[in-house]
């Protein structure tokens, strides 16, 4: 196999060049080529948002499974950076949703953070595992409550996330939110079940939390 023909495939798929793409697919590259970090093609574009290689490159059989070193996937690439259609295009060509790189983290955990609503959106539908954790028992949630995602914090919830799941730490969405001072979202969570009374592995409730002790709002609805 010509690594030239890879190597220039790779790096065509890198910068969003279709022509070169499917003139080096023609001349023989391997689609599912990877790097030295074990990163194809596919994962290139997906990440860019570059959604006509995408296609072209499952079209010619892409393995839309494939990992790199630190088992993130196309999928993942995509949906951090909000590339709600290439998710959809990788999911129905048979990317696995639910998948954990090795910190254990999910595409929808990564969509949450970054507060890409239409990604989150997508992956819900597809079969994305809500309460599903990483290594340190965080869910998608609760990335969203620490990114102060507030739209992707309702969507969540609205579809049944647990509000009061505790990470490895025994830290809630409430306690994430009191401790960063959003004080709407904490009295939101409250509304929504967040029980103010659940301690963490410290002994510690969402009150305890508050860093700002002339916030009387939050402590008032916290007490």
């Amino acid at each position: 196999m010509d690594q030239t023909l890879n190597d220039a495939l790779l790096a065509a798929c890198s910068t969003g060049n279709l022509d070169e793409v499917n003139k080096l697919i023609e001349q023989g590259a391997d689609v599912n080529c990877k790097n030295g970090d074990g990163r194809t093609g596919l994962m290139r574009a997906a990440k860019r948002g570059y959604e006509d290689i995408v296609k072209r490159l499952i079209e010619c059989g892409v393995d839309v499974r494939a990992r790199d070193k630190n088992n993130d996937t196309a999928l993942m690439g995509a949906a951090k950076h909000g590339y709600a259609i290439i998710c959809k295009l990788l999911i129905d060509a048979g990317s696995e949703v639910n998948s954990h790189d090795n910190n254990g983290r999910t595409a929808l955990m990564r969509a949450a953070f970054q507060g890409e609503l239409s990604v989150v959106e997508t992956l819900v539908e597809a079969g994305a595992e809500l309460d599903a954790i990483d290594n340190k028992g965080r869910t998608a949630l609760m990335e969203s409550v620490t990114g102060f995602k507030v739209d992707v914090i309702h969507y969540l919830l609205a579809k049944g996330a647990d509000v009061n799941k505790k990470d490895n730490e025994g830290c809630t969405c409430l306690m994430r939110a009191s401790y960063g001072g959003y004080n709407d979202l904490a009295i939101y969570l409250l509304n929504r079940g967040a029980d103010k009374s659940v301690k963490d592995n410290a002994g510690r409730t969402a009150l305890q939390y508050v860093r700002n002790a002339d916030n009387e709002e939050l402590l008032n609805v916290l007490k």
